[in-house]
């Protein structure tokens, strides 16, 4: 018995599909959460200047989520985006607790976004991508698309 549910367990595996849908679901979470923004744009200007932050906080992180949504969910500059996502992440989770306290469960979705974020910056584009601009070495900064011009050590 176990030998049948090691094959079939193996049979499904692949980090590499499993890495893809985390990105490309995140990178959608981010893109659907930054057009709400955009379309309600004076409620969020109003929540983010109700936060302690300047209304023009509220256009950059519009502006991030939407175009670093699209860019997660394509593979493009993921570990920029990871970062950023994970940053804005973990302040957000900071500020809204600390002007309406609620204990974990007033951030945890907000954890998990900034982990997941953190993640995809450390794991890169994969395989399924529209741009393979990460590689292990360089990060994709440096590489011509071919191979890592870095100089190896």
């Amino acid at each position: 018995m176990k030998i049948i549910i090691d094959r079939i367990s193996r049979a499904w595996y692949s980090d590499r599909l499993g890495m893809f849908i985390i990105r490309f679901v995140a990178g959608l979470i981010f893109f659907l959460h930054g057009w709400d923004k955009w379309h309600s744009f004076p409620g969020t200007v109003s929540m983010f200047e109700l936060l302690g932050f300047y209304g023009s906080v509220a256009y950059a992180i519009t502006v991030l989520e939407v175009v670093g949504g699209i860019a997660l969910m394509l593979g493009v500059a993921t570990r920029l985006f990871g970062l950023l996502f994970g940053i804005e992440m973990i302040t957000a989770a900071i500020v809204v607790n600390a002007h309406m306290p609620r204990g974990f469960h007033g951030y945890e979705f907000e954890l998990l976004l900034a982990a997941v974020s953190f993640c995809i910056m450390l794991a890169g584009s994969g395989s399924f991508s529209l741009y393979a601009l990460e590689c292990e070495r360089c990060g994709g900064v440096f590489c011509d698309g071919e191979a890592c011009v870095v100089e190896s050590n």
